[in-house]
């Protein structure tokens, strides 16, 4: 009888699929925010859970993330470039050897060009600039969310729909922070 091997990462059915029944929680698509920056991982980890109804892991460093990404197995990475232990490209190629799948999202204050082609050579899937705006990252995650199968076109609707979206942060101060003063 003849078998063959699953290319590696691919094996891997996106999260929400195989979590079967349980609690809300098992249902609800995971990420994993990576940031050194205490107050924007927060900031990013409250607004994904309370709008995009996701479940956040946080970690404060590469190594940390690689550490969480292995126990969490995540359906969307965030991460930062600049952090201690490990940056944010290792990182990205660590992940890569794991799961050839997981979208992965950069988000740093690298904005040169060869930072971007360096992030997306490493594996990255997406590259945003910081400041960022909220809504823009949102909707990147929306959009990976559905090309992964974590969430269907309902999700998106549901979340822009009927005011059960709050809009963006409680204070201005922190909404600069995150997106220099843009949504």
């Amino acid at each position: 009888m003849m078998t063959t091997k699953a290319r590696p990462g691919l094996e891997r059915q996106p999260s929400v699929k195989k979590r079967g029944k349980g609690s809300d929680e098992a249902q609800k698509p995971r990420i994993l925010l990576v940031d050194d920056d205490n107050t924007l991982r927060l900031l990013v980890k409250s607004r994904l859970e309370k709008d995009q109804a996701c479940v956040v892991t946080a970690a404060g460093d590469g190594l940390e993330a690689l550490g969480k990404f292995e126990e969490s197995r995540p359906d969307i990475v965030i991460s930062d470039v600049f952090m201690p232990k490990m940056d944010g490209f290792e990182l990205c190629r660590r992940i890569r050897k794991i799961d050839t799948s997981v979208p992965i999202v950069m988000l740093t204050s690298m904005n040169d060009v060869k930072d971007r082609i360096n992030g997306l050579d490493a594996g990255a899937d997406d590259y945003i600039v910081k400041p960022f705006a909220p809504k823009e990252l949102e909707a990147r995650v929306r959009s990976l969310l559905r090309r992964r199968g974590a969430i269907t076109d309902s999700a998106k609707e549901s979340s822009d729909g009927g005011g059960a979206r709050p809009k963006g942060f409680s204070s201005p101060a922190i909404a600069k922070h995150v997106s220099g003063g843009d949504g």
